[in-house]
């Protein structure tokens, strides 16, 4: 996920992850920052925790045995929307075992 102005894992104003990104799975289930742990993923890299006018990156990770939840086919950040903010997405590799 590469931000500017956007809040991807941990808001660090706010301390929490309510701004977290949503993520879907192909069976439609949500995959969140927290909760039940095998609906969460984890970060890798957070360089998205608050807005500072230039441009960082977060590096989500998922992990699962389940593959009816894979792929991901939706992403839905939660702090967009405002002036200045501005976001992107890059899909890295898979891998099923």
């Amino acid at each position: 996920y590469h931000c500017k102005n956007s809040v991807a894992y941990l808001d660090e104003e706010a301390g929490d992850l309510k701004k977290a990104v949503l993520l879907q799975g192909s069976n439609d289930v949500e995959i969140r920052a927290e909760g039940n742990s095998r609906f969460t993923y984890s970060v890798l890299e957070d360089g998205c925790t608050k807005h500072t006018g230039k441009w960082g990156k977060t590096v989500i990770e998922y992990r699962s045995q389940k593959t009816s939840r894979l792929p991901i086919v939706d992403i839905a950040p939660m702090d967009i929307g405002g002036a200045e903010q501005e976001f992107g997405v890059d899909m890295g590799p898979v891998c099923f075992l």
